[in-house]
């Protein structure tokens, strides 16, 4: 198990999800994941994105861990665009 990203001190692992958001230029929210290739999403609000990307990101990290695979962090984080906020999600398994 890649352990790289592990924050936990117990039986359940813990993974920090590391979430950019900006607004859409129709008034919604882009969300993307930093340190995992390929979760991106759009929708109404940031609450919304993080509850599209959050079980996503949660699910590929389980499968990975649970098959003994190593997870393809990006590391450092992609690079932040001017107009993105980042936030910072702990993810148990």
């Amino acid at each position: 198990m890649d352990l790289s990203k592990y924050s936990g001190s117990g039986d359940v692992p813990v993974f920090n999800c590391v979430i950019y958001v900006s607004k859409s230029d129709d008034g919604g929210i882009h969300a993307r994941v930093a340190n995992l290739a390929e979760f991106e999403c759009a929708a109404a609000s940031e609450r919304e994105a993080i509850m599209k990307l959050v079980p996503a990101f949660k699910e590929r990290v389980r499968v990975l861990t649970q098959s003994g695979s190593e997870i393809p962090w990006i590391e450092p984080p992609s690079p932040k665009e001017p107009a993105e906020q980042e936030r910072f999600v702990p993810v148990h398994l």
